[in-house]
């Protein structure tokens, strides 16, 4: 058994596997033999039915079989000892079919693979953005607390801060059957439609509206009342009432150990002294974690431009015809691969980087990921308190999922990948406040649309 390649470029190659039969003709030997044992054949007592017939019948078959283990086995040795990093899958090329009492077999293979390349972070630099909690910031989040945490009062007339609930309901003569649906809404002083009439009524009053109102202003009330698209094009002289089902307000919580009892549990926060410190802490941490990522993004974004880092474009174009038929165009193909090209580039380095760093991870460390985002996702949405044990029985239960299993392993994998960036890449630190930071991340969002 031989592997030649034929190199095109620095990309792809064509890889050529030439079989002897000494190379398979035991096996093939072998499993004729075991045929014979179990064969049951006309004529003949099980097992007694001479090898010239069971070679009749079943040598070819047997041979191609055992040929095109060989070829795969083959293939797949050689990308393995000589570290080939596929991408995309080996293609054959076009060969007559196999002549399966042939000395010696030959049979084709186009590859894409990753090139050979290193990757010096020391040799990479960008700003890195110092960000610290203002008073500002530290405010506004014990503000969202209060709020998330605010108490309910029910009033007879609105006011601009009021919310109201109502239902909407068609009105109709006699026996006559609704078209609409009753709809129960809700309203702020932010539906600028609907806010101004509902405004004007207390509980249990009701008012009028038309089709015609409805659809006035490019139908901005109809579509703050919930109508979908076709029941605005179907609306003729239909009448609706507007009823209001209640008026409250939210009053801010007050800063009190009852609220910092919901917040972070029992007698954890003593003080509002403590309480902002505690937060300022975790807004610092917030910053820092964003920080650092557009710090790891800046410097990805140079190792990506890199003129080393190729793909095999033409074979991936090859490929993805070979592996969709249906896929007949070659500008279609093109297209498809054109879409991919930074994800197959981005993939590339962050193999790299985990390779050449020896970076590993284990289970613990996927559930400890899995359990911190997840915290952190409860703490955006106001939720700072979670029992331990409740955490870790939801997380192990989501990590059954193998979908969230790789998800959360691949985010542990670049929060390694992270890290060793920002060991090794040069920063140059700039203090700024969040406003700064985030108009420059808001800015450079826009010039990437």
């Amino acid at each position: 058994m031989n592997v030649t390649r034929t190199n095109h470029d620095d990309v792809s190659a064509l890889l050529t596997i030439t079989l002897n039969k000494s190379d398979y003709k035991e096996k093939v030997d072998d499993a004729l033999n075991s045929y014979a044992k179990r064969a049951t054949i006309p004529g003949f007592r099980k097992g007694k039915a001479p090898m010239s017939l069971i070679k009749k019948q079943y040598e070819e078959a047997v041979t191609l079989e055992e040929i095109n283990r060989k070829i795969s086995e083959s293939l797949d040795k050689y990308v393995a000892d000589n570290n080939i990093r596929l991408l995309g899958q080996p293609i054959p090329q076009d060969t007559q079919a196999l002549d399966f009492n042939a000395e010696e077999v030959s049979v084709s293979f186009e590859i894409g693979f990753e090139p050979e390349f290193e990757i010096d972070l020391s040799k990479y630099a960008a700003e890195y953005y110092d960000v610290e909690a203002t008073d500002k910031e530290v405010m506004k989040s014990v503000g969202n607390m209060q709020k998330r945490f605010a108490e309910k009062v029910v009033k007879d007339k609105a006011t601009k801060n009021s919310h109201i609930n109502f239902e909407v309901t068609e009105i109709v003569e006699g026996d006559a059957k609704p078209v609409h649906k009753p709809k129960y809404l809700s309203a702020t002083e932010e539906n600028t439609a609907i806010f101004p009439i509902l405004k004007g009524l207390k509980v249990g009053e009701t008012k009028e509206i038309s089709a015609e109102e409805l659809k006035a202003n490019e139908n901005e009330l109809a579509r703050e009342l919930g109508f979908h698209d076709i029941e605005i094009t179907h609306l003729g002289n239909e009448k609706f009432q507007i009823k209001v089902q209640e008026i409250f307000e939210l009053k801010d919580a007050e800063l009190n150990q009852e609220l910092f009892d919901k917040v972070y549990g029992k007698d954890v926060i003593k003080s509002e002294e403590e309480l902002k410190a505690r937060v300022k802490s975790e807004l610092d941490d917030f910053f820092k974690q964003n920080s650092e990522a557009v710090f790891v993004g800046k410097i990805l974004e140079q190792i990506y431009k890199e003129d080393f880092l190729k793909i095999p474009e033409a074979f991936l174009v090859k490929w993805v015809m070979y592996s969709n038929p249906e896929i007949t165009e070659e500008d279609r193909a093109k297209q498809i691969i054109e879409n991919e090209k930074s994800a197959l580039i981005a993939q590339m380095v962050e193999n790299k980087l985990r390779v050449s760093n020896n970076i590993q991870y284990d289970f613990e460390e996927v559930l400890e990921h899995a359990k911190l985002s997840f915290r952190n996702q409860l703490m955006s949405h106001g939720v700072h308190h979670i029992g331990e044990q409740e955490l870790h029985k939801y997380v192990l239960e989501m990590l059954r999922d193998r979908e969230q299993m790789r998800r959360y392993s691949s985010e542990v994998l670049l929060v390694k990948i992270r890290s060793v960036v920002l060991e090794k890449a040069k920063k140059t630190e700039k203090k700024i406040s969040y406003d700064e930071f985030m108009k420059k991340i808001q800015t450079k969002s826009k010039k990437e649309d």
